[in-house]
């Protein structure tokens, strides 16, 4: 049984960090606040209380039709976690889901413990290890102030967008890393209300349809980037009524669970990723919906391969500040993105002498630098996505092509100069991977 302290004492330690934070920079997160801590430990006991059975085998059916028939046993392996998972990341959208009481709450990431929390993972739908993901609950008559703080130069790419649905994710409208204005001192604000901006920076316009602020900070750099700091306060008279209780949490959970198997599993799963001929990527596009930003471009698609076979990536950044390939499970879903090299962003690879990147998914590391590893597993999903393109093309714009190639001939379709490396110097990166990881809830751990 883990050991929960009250949430006044961890908030008061929280607090006393914070007041700390030019001292211990190195060692405080951002992401470690009194309201994410409390928010955390609501989100375990609704969890608990409300499982769901029903909706999880519901999920688990529609996730193996997407799939297609039959599943393999190594499949069928990992399809319980991502239906605990998903069923999770339901609970987290609702626990943070009062507009007139917002938080600035951090979900979709992998399981972790902190402060005598064990959180478990809340991943769904191609969650990005780059990407801290945090929502703000948000209704269109209201007036809302976000405060953030940037320590350095700040993530590589940041994009706060407003959704009308916290499941399908369509956006209504959103502010840019490019366009975000932050002070000298890395502090900054961004206002959303129904006004026009009216000679505001960092101001976006809602709508009677917004119902939550989707803040993403892209982190490409894990040992230097820090996500920002960030609270929210809601404008205004006072709420009329008291927060909502377990019980309307549940039943929003509950629905948010049931779009979530349509969203993603019909869809993301489904039409997005099985559609598209094995071994192969979608061109890319853009798209609104299914969690995808509205400035990004991604290409979609799903691999199998054999024990000596390799999936060769060769990839056009088209200009973009931002671009990452991450290999996900059969079900969307990061297996160990910690400990495992299981996705390279620009910051993290190395390019090709003509500019281009080439990155090898295998099971088995090959010794070449860009591999992106599988976990030992022979099939698996990827989501390649380009973010903060430029306004002029360059180029033919973001491209990705995929071929599979025996192991053995790998170094005969590799360009010359492909970097490789040691199995030392493997270690070496997966240890810096690590810890850099780690930074992210380092008082956390």
């Amino acid at each position: 049984m883990v050991f929960i302290k009250p949430v006044s004492f961890w908030a008061a330690c929280l607090l006393v960090m914070a007041a700390q934070v030019p001292a211990m920079a190195a060692e405080w997160s951002p992401l470690a606040t009194a309201d994410q801590l409390a928010l955390d430990q609501r989100a375990v006991r609704v969890d608990q209380a409300y499982p769901f059975p029903v909706a999880r085998l519901q999920a688990k059916a529609a996730y193996q039709l997407a799939h297609g028939l039959p599943v393999s046993a190594e499949a069928q392996s990992r399809l319980d976690q991502a239906i605990d998972e998903l069923a999770f990341s339901a609970v987290q959208k609702a626990v943070n889901g009062d507009p007139l009481y917002p938080q600035v709450y951090w979900l979709n990431a992998p399981p972790h413990r902190w402060f005598g929390t064990v959180v478990q993972g809340g991943r769904y739908s191609y969650d990005n290890p780059d990407n801290i993901y945090r929502t703000i609950p948000i209704e269109g008559g209201s007036r809302y102030v976000l405060k953030g703080r940037r320590f350095g130069a700040g993530p590589t790419d940041v994009t706060f967008s407003l959704i009308s649905n916290v499941n399908s994710q369509n956006t209504i409208a959103y502010l840019t890393g490019k366009d975000l204005v932050v002070g000298p001192d890395g502090r900054y604000e961004v206002t959303i209300d129904s006004d026009p901006a009216n000679g505001r920076v960092n101001h976006i316009q809602s709508t009677s349809a917004a119902k939550q602020l989707f803040v993403r900070n892209n982190l490409g750099d894990w040992s230097t980037e820090t996500p920002d700091a960030l609270t929210v306060q809601r404008l205004g008279a006072a709420p009329t009524r008291a927060p909502r209780g377990d019980a309307a949490v549940g039943l929003e959970a509950w629905a948010n669970l049931q779009e979530s198997i349509i969203t993603y599993g019909v869809g993301a799963l489904g039409l997005k990723t099985h559609l598209n001929r094995v071994n192969t990527l979608s061109t890319p596009s853009t798209s609104s919906t299914l969690g995808t930003l509205v400035t990004q471009t991604s290409a979609f698609g799903h691999f199998k391969l054999a024990d000596d076979e390799a999936l060769v990536i060769t990839l056009q950044a088209g200009g973009a500040g931002y671009f990452v390939v991450p290999v996900t499970d059969p079900w969307l879903v990061s297996g160990d993105p910690i400990r495992r090299q299981t996705s390279l962003n620009n910051k993290q690879s190395v390019a090709d002498a003509d500019g281009a990147y080439t990155f090898v998914v295998a099971a088995q590391d090959p010794g070449v630098y860009n591999w992106l590893d599988t976990e030992g597993r022979h099939e698996g999903t990827i989501m390649v996505r380009w973010q903060d393109l430029p306004a002029q093309t360059v180029g033919n714009g973001p491209q990705v092509v995929a071929k599979v190639v025996k192991l053995a001939a790998l170094p005969s379709v590799l360009p010359q100069g492909t970097r490789t490396v040691s199995a030392v110097e493997r270690a070496r990166l997966l240890a810096v991977r690590e810890a850099g990881y780690q930074r992210r809830v380092s008082l956390g751990f």
